[in-house]
């Protein structure tokens, strides 16, 4: 049998590699959201204590001069800016792994295309050398009763 050879190998094999690297970006990207979803979330529960403190002080019946009113103030504007930020950011790295989910369902249809032609291409190969396979036998047995035929008995 002759040996099978999928005549768009090397097609497949960049399809391969691109999606490699597009789920590698994928994953770099996701570790980044990942990232600023935790900095989103420590930024929260700072604020969360600076404003629980700033309540237990005024809860015990703590004096607060108006500057210290104002520079907390100032702080929890500062934890807002901040996290305001960091939702910003993290808004951003999600939409970039969203944009790069599609880059990879992209490359990952062309492999299964490729996967296919593959698969159609050596069933038919396949069904072929069957064809022949049958032919010579179908030669072989005609020839044998054509002899047998053509013997005096």
């Amino acid at each position: 049998m002759k040996k099978f050879k999928f005549t768009l190998q090397t097609v497949h094999n960049v399809r391969q590699m691109l999606q490699d690297k597009e789920s590698l970006v994928l994953s770099q990207l996701q570790a980044e959201a990942d990232q600023a979803a935790a900095r989103v979330t420590h930024i929260e529960q700072m604020r969360l204590l600076a404003i629980d403190d700033y309540v237990l002080r005024l809860n015990n019946g703590e004096q607060m001069s108006p500057v210290e009113m104002e520079l907390n103030s100032n702080h929890f504007a500062s934890l807002n800016r901040l996290q305001q930020e960091a939702e910003r950011t993290l808004a951003q790295k999600n939409q970039a792994c969203r944009r790069q989910g599609e880059k990879v369902a992209a490359a990952m249809r062309e492999v299964k295309v490729t996967d296919r032609l593959r698969e159609n291409q050596l069933a038919r190969h396949e069904s072929e050398f069957i064809r022949k396979e049958q032919s010579s036998v179908d030669e072989m047995v005609s020839s044998r009763f054509a002899r047998q035929l053509s013997q005096p008995k």
